[in-house]
């Protein structure tokens, strides 16, 4: 049977359980009602419901609040500076992290109430088992005692009725053989009385739906919070890459998380209530759900397996044992008896089939005295009170912690988000700066000097400025540095002067000329229009 707890060993009431059913039952009158289990109970369920819709209320304000920062925030062009945003972005990711944490919390708590309820339902199993076996075989003892002794002993009657010479000896073989039969009768009345109770006790159903349920809990739940983990992902990379669709990704799957997570504490809230008012008294719960043909002491006997309580089935099959001893001594007189009086008769077969059948049901009751022992029963009650009730509901309860956490930092990420993605538009809208000219010049002091300049340039025939010519020389030869630098002043004035629609007020004379012969006045040197206009020199553009 395996080693159990002692007598001593009991279940005693987690903390946890004592503060969720401390929790106020209210109904939907507001009027506190009684906290005891009751699945069945119209009242109670709605008092429960009441308890879940909590999150419910706070999901509603939460959705509110979005809303109305959206809306003051959503006409708001207003480009950011680029250290208000990495603030944002920072904040963000700090937050993303607690989430993460908050649903590696949730799925702890899931595996821990997973393996609590595998202890539920393996317990369950062992308990059921034990039940089927306990009914099977008082059933095979009742068929035993009935459809095989029974006829026997009958025959046996027959027989006897033969007349015999000895009259006191046939007197006292039918007091022995009606002495076994009363036996008979009283051991097949005792097995009845232990089958019948247990025939409405089938937790198949039960466990089978229990399987069902938690196979598709189990997955179903770390898929949920999977989910939720890539969801913090990508706003991870949104905010790491400055992805503005990730983030607006982000803002609507957020929606849907933030509104999931709300509603789940909820639903984790009112399980946690109901298992911890469940586990304030399992025993008085089994004893409210037991059928009708199940007296309450046995199931009280079973659940708390006190020393100086009786069990009721191990009497009835203590006394089932007595009768089947005086039974097979009465067949002892009967074979002695009968085997003096009736030597021709062939009751030797007859009387070993009756003892044989006396001797199994002896043996299934030796059995069943075992089977029916409260130590079995009352371990496995313990270790699926202690299943549900110590690590099933620390899982539920860290659950429940888990996504009231992951609830409210989901909102505060998509409002983070919100105020994040509006105000990330173009990369020029965080830092406009002037960028640097390639090419670096000073420009002229003042419109009069640019003027004057311009009237000093010469012209060709169509009223351009022609390029400077180089001193001394008929011939075209390669310029100098210097001169370089002052064709570069050249065109940068003409530049100029063709953007401001500045006209000259004459022609150069050289403009008949050749561009390799170079006459004219200042031996050279630019035209200009009258003896009063300065000549240009290098340094005026330098």
């Amino acid at each position: 049977m395996g080693d159990y707890h002692e007598f001593t060993d009991q279940y005693k009431v987690p903390v946890i359980a004592k503060l969720l059913h401390a929790l106020p039952h209210y109904n939907i009158t507001f009027h506190k009602i009684n906290s005891t289990f009751r699945p069945n109970d119209e009242i109670y369920l709605e008092s429960l419901g009441i308890l879940g819709s909590v999150p419910a209320a706070l999901l509603i304000v939460s959705l509110l609040g979005l809303l109305f920062y959206l809306m003051t925030r959503c006409c708001d062009r207003k480009p950011r500076p680029a250290h208000s945003i990495t603030s944002l972005k920072v904040a963000l990711s700090i937050v993303t992290v607690m989430c993460c944490a908050a649903i590696g919390l949730g799925l702890y708590g899931n595996d821990d109430l997973h393996n609590g309820l595998l202890e539920v339902l393996t317990a369950g199993r062992k308990v059921d088992n034990l039940v089927t076996t306990i009914r099977n075989q008082t059933h095979i003892l009742e068929n035993t005692l009935t459809n095989r002794i029974r006829p026997q002993l009958v025959e046996l009657a027959d027989i006897f009725d033969q007349p015999v010479s000895n009259q006191t000896a046939l007197s006292k073989l039918f007091v022995s053989l009606n002495i076994v039969q009363g036996n008979v009768t009283l051991a097949t009345n005792a097995a009845s009385d232990i089958r019948r109770p247990l025939m409405g006790i089938s937790m198949t159903h039960f466990l089978t739906r229990g399987d069902q349920w938690e196979l598709i809990r189990w997955p179903g739940t770390v898929a949920t919070l999977a989910l939720l983990l890539v969801l913090c992902a990508v706003l991870l990379v949104g905010v790491a890459r400055h992805s503005r669709c990730a983030l607006i990704l982000f803002s609507v799957c957020g929606l849907l998380a933030v509104t999931g997570s709300w509603l789940m504490s909820g639903l984790y809230l009112s399980s946690s209530v109901a298992v911890g008012d469940l586990c304030i008294s399992p025993a008085d719960f089994l004893v409210s759900t037991a059928p009708r043909d199940l007296p309450t002491n046995v199931l009280l006997h079973y659940t708390q397996c006190e020393p100086g309580h009786t069990n009721p089935f191990t009497q009835r099959l203590r006394e089932s044992q007595n009768s089947l001893n005086n039974a097979r001594s009465a067949m002892a007189t009967v074979m002695k008896i009968s085997l003096v009086l009736f030597k021709s008769s062939g009751l030797q077969p007859k009387l070993g089939a009756v003892n044989a059948d006396l001797n199994s049901s002896e043996r299934l009751l030796t059995q069943l005295t075992a089977l029916v022992d409260c130590k079995a029963v009352h371990h496995n009650f313990l270790a699926a009170a202690r299943g549900l009730c110590e690590g099933g509901l620390l899982g539920l309860v860290l659950m429940l912690i888990a996504s009231f956490i992951a609830a409210i930092l989901l909102t505060i990420m998509v409002w983070v988000d919100s105020h994040t993605w509006i105000y990330i538009r173009k990369r020029n809208d965080y830092a406009q700066v002037d960028e640097p000219s390639y090419i670096s010049h000073p420009a002229p002091q003042n419109h009069q000097q640019m003027m004057n300049a311009a009237r000093t340039l010469p012209r060709n025939h169509n009223g351009h400025f022609s390029p400077p010519v180089i001193s001394g020389s008929h011939t075209l030869q390669h310029p100098s540095k210097r001169q370089q630098h002052e064709m570069m002043a050249h065109a940068h004035i003409q530049q100029n002067m063709r953007a401001m629609g500045t006209h000259t007020l004459g022609r150069l004379p050289s403009h008949n000329h050749s561009p390799t012969h170079m006459t004219g006045p200042n031996n050279g040197k630019y035209a200009t229009l009258s003896k009063q206009c300065k000549t240009l020199e290098a340094n005026d553009f330098y």
